[in-house]
């Protein structure tokens, strides 16, 4: 068995090893997300799609409107409220929007939609709903670069740098 003093040092080495590979984590996890996530950590917003006069006759010809792109990116949490400007009434997936009126569609589960849009010539508009970035995604991808860091450092210090004493022990027993 091991001395007491020679585990000791592997803990110690270990610990160091961890700490280093934690910080190592945190930049390379850090980083990525800041480069990846964009908007994904700001607070819910709501968006206004907002449907002009017009719009079902540029419809019936086959015209896009210009202010309405075919598709678009949001957040989980996020909400659109549809302002319908146009003499008839309009749909976006669930919600039906009167003349004149506005409905509110509610973004609460990360998916990619493809919801019937009756302001568009496709008549479909496809909706992306990404993760909102947490603390917990945070800390998973530290821990995901770190650990498995720190073992490989751990191992690679044991070998280059043996610990004085480690034959001793090794040949007493």
């Amino acid at each position: 068995m091991l001395s007491t003093p020679f585990r000791k040092q592997l803990f110690i080495r270990f610990l160091i090893s961890l700490g280093i590979s934690i910080l190592f984590g945190a930049v390379i996890s850090e980083g990525t997300f800041k480069l990846m996530a964009g908007d994904s950590g700001r607070e819910p917003q709501v968006y206004e799609i907002v449907v002009p006069e017009g719009t079902t006759e540029r419809v019936k010809q086959g015209l896009p409107v210009p202010s309405i792109p075919d598709s678009m990116v949001f957040y989980e949490g996020d909400s659109i409220i549809v302002v319908n400007q146009d003499v008839t009434s309009h749909q976006l997936g669930p919600i039906w929007v009167p003349a004149g009126a506005s409905g509110k569609l509610s973004l609460d589960k990360p998916i990619q939609y493809n919801l019937a849009c009756t302001f568009q010539p496709s008549n479909n508009l496809g909706l992306e709903v990404r993760s909102r970035l947490t603390a917990g995604i945070r800390i998973q991808g530290i821990i995901a670069i770190g650990i498995p860091s720190a073992v490989l450092l751990w191992l690679f210090s044991v070998v280059v740098f043996p610990i004085k004493g480690q034959n001793e022990s090794l040949g007493s027993e």
